[in-house]
């Protein structure tokens, strides 16, 4: 069993709002797709980091892959690469069911980032996962090309992410790993899914939506990135959406005179109590009289659900049904 569990709800909080201030905006600001390239020496794959192009060649399917986030671990679980994983970590949440006897197979290497000894020891030929995880403190690119080590940044981690950027990490990854056939059916499925949920909320109106993460006196909330298409698809919008970051602090001001319909609370854990975030937003004089707050119009969220992966369908379609209950009776 993997201790998806152990995490405390402080230490997700502040440790994963802190990785991504230094990690995902800091390092890769860019959301413009890179080069990919087929030849008879393998696949080659240019990725954006800071201010640097970085072409990584795969000659071969990976055999002993390692995920540094849950997302990726996932979306490698949905294309059945479990046999060719030597390692994950990061992982926020307990894995969806259909995964789980596959998970439970592959090495935890950490609950956070495991050190550069503990990865090199994993013998990877493939690095993938959160932004943060190239950080300098962490594996910057030059330590894993120095390593002989293969790496991928995921294209959802990037400024602007949609589920475009979803669908084309799963057809990389399909390509990296030689299954391009799986990636394409799981692709297919997810699509079909998340348009049939969007063709019926687009004749409805658009409900205004705020998602709070964390903080009391400066809510950290989503900006251009998933989120905020995962939230449009469902018939909503971000109130912070167009904000050029990822993830940014704002002020309790602001969310009042925007006065959104409906709130988002992130879970980031499965051991974190998301109900005392909705008993702060309930009894916090800022706060208290939004309309979303009165009309209890608050609703859960996991990170795992809100990130890239077979999950997001699920999570569209969840808060579709929150913000137009009456176009799924």
């Amino acid at each position: 069993m993997k201790p998806y569990n152990k995490l405390t709800s402080a230490f997700a909080r502040i440790a994963f709002a802190l990785f991504i201030l230094t990690g995902a905006e800091a390092l890769f600001a860019a959301a413009k797709q890179q080069p990919v390239t087929t030849s008879p020496g393998g696949v080659t794959i240019v990725s954006r980091i800071g201010d640097r192009d970085y072409t990584v060649n795969f000659p071969q399917a990976p055999r002993r892959a390692v995920s540094l986030s849950h997302f990726s671990t996932e979306m490698m679980l949905a294309l059945g690469l479990e046999k060719q994983m030597a390692g994950v970590a990061w992982m926020d949440n307990e894995p969806l069911p259909e995964f789980k006897a596959a998970f439970d197979k592959i090495p935890l290497l950490s609950d956070r980032y495991p050190s550069q000894e503990v990865l090199l020891n994993a013998e990877p030929d493939f690095v993938t996962g959160w932004a943060s995880a190239f950080s300098d403190k962490n594996f910057p690119p030059e330590f894993l090309e120095q390593n002989g080590i293969p790496f991928y940044l995921p294209r959802v981690e990037y400024l602007g992410a949609n589920m475009d950027s979803v669908y084309e990490d799963f057809m990389l990854l399909g390509r990296i790993f030689r299954v391009d056939n799986k990636a394409a059916s799981v692709v297919k499925n997810m699509r079909e899914k998340i348009d049939a949920i969007s063709k019926k909320t687009a004749a409805a109106n658009t409900v205004t939506v705020f998602v709070y993460d964390s903080g009391d006196t400066a809510p950290y909330t989503a900006g251009d990135a998933l989120p905020s298409d995962l939230i449009r698809l469902a018939g909503g919008e971000n109130i912070y959406g167009n904000e050029p970051k990822k993830w940014l602090s704002v002020q309790w001001e602001s969310v009042v005179e925007q006065n959104p319909d409906w709130i988002i609370v992130m879970q980031y854990s499965s051991a974190e109590d998301s109900a005392k975030k909705i008993d702060f937003l309930k009894t916090n004089d800022a706060v208290k009289n939004l309309d979303a707050v009165k009309n209890n119009r608050i609703f859960v969220m996991g990170l795992a659900d809100l990130t890239g992966g077979p999950r997001n369908p699920a999570a569209v379609e969840t808060m579709a049904k929150h913000f137009h209950p009456d176009l799924f009776k």
